[in-house]
C-alpha cells in the first residue's frame, strides 16, 4: 500500500466537495429552497439529500486523507468503496433515466477518485 495514490484521492475528493459546495449550493441548493411550486415535503427531502451529499464527499476525502497521513487501510477502502458507489449510481441511473451525461455529469467526478483508491490498494 502506498499513500500516494491514497493521497491524490483525497484530494480530489476535496476538489469535488468545494465544488458541490460552491457551484451546488449556487445551481441547485438555492434554487431548490426557493421553488416554492414543489410541495414541501419533495423540496425539503431534495434539499436534505443535497446535505447528505456534501456530508458523504466529505468523509471520502477524510477518510483518503486519513490513509494517507496514518496509513489505516479501512478507511482507504471506505473512500473507495463510497467513489464506486457514487459512480456506479451516478452514471447507471442518469442512463436508466435516458438523461444526457453530457447534462448530468457528476457520476463520471468519482471514476478517478475509485480508480486511484484502486491503484493505493493495489500498489
Amino acid at each position: 500500500m502506498t499513500s500516494l495514490p491514497f493521497a491524490l484521492a483525497g484530494g480530489l475528493a476535496a476538489t469535488w466537495l468545494l465544488i458541490h459546495l460552491i457551484w451546488g449550493g449556487r445551481d441547485i441548493a438555492r434554487p431548490l429552497v426557493r421553488a416554492t411550486s414543489l410541495d414541501p415535503v419533495v423540496r425539503h427531502t431534495q434539499y436534505l439529500c443535497w446535505h447528505f451529499t456534501s456530508v458523504a464527499i466529505g468523509c471520502m476525502a477524510i477518510f483518503f486523507g486519513w490513509a494517507a497521513l496514518s496509513g489505516p487501510i479501512a478507511m482507504a477502502t471506505a473512500g473507495t468503496l463510497l467513489a464506486l458507489g457514487f459512480f456506479c449510481v451516478g452514471v447507471g441511473l442518469v442512463a436508466a433515466l435516458r438523461e444526457s451525461h453530457a447534462r448530468l455529469p457528476q457520476g463520471w467526478l468519482f471514476l478517478p477518485v475509485a480508480a486511484l483508491g484502486l491503484w493505493g490498494h493495489l500498489a
